[in-house]
């Protein structure tokens, strides 16, 4: 519980020195576990295991990675972080919201009359091209 301890002092103080003025490059950054090699401590004999806070720090430490990975490549798609995503979310969700669904319905039911209308000309029109050809070549046999 110390090494937690110890983390969050040296963050307190970090940002303490970020509120007050300019800002001293920190010499060691207990949460940096690049910088610290894990050395378990031998257990006495007897003694049950000691938890070490460890595993959670480096998993603290991959989150807050993939965070700052993310608010990057959002960015890049123009989008503020995950924020930016939920307002362009709310954005569209109210963009939609201005269209019922009845009104869609009935537009879907408009197009498919229509498209049943343009299917029925399409056949009447395959329909008279077979009557045409038909017919040029039955007077094409009497010119024989």
């Amino acid at each position: 519980m110390s090494k937690i301890y110890d983390a969050l002092q040296h963050l307190e103080a970090q940002r303490k020195a970020m509120d007050t003025g300019p800002h001293p490059e920190p010499s060691f950054n207990p949460l940096d576990l690049q910088e610290r090699p894990a050395s378990p401590a031998p257990t006495p004999v007897g003694a049950a295991p000691r938890v070490s806070a460890q595993p959670l720090l480096e998993q603290a430490a991959a989150v807050t990675r993939f965070d700052a990975e993310l608010h990057r490549r959002m960015g890049e798609a123009g989008l503020d972080g995950v924020q930016g995503l939920f307002a362009l979310a709310d954005q569209l969700q109210r963009a939609l919201a201005v269209v019922s669904t009845p009104e869609l319905d009935t537009a879907e039911t408009d197009l498919e009359r229509v498209a049943n209308q343009v299917r029925s000309m399409q056949d009447s029109v395959r329909q008279l091209k077979a009557v045409k050809t038909d017919l040029e070549g039955l007077t094409g046999l009497g010119k024989i």
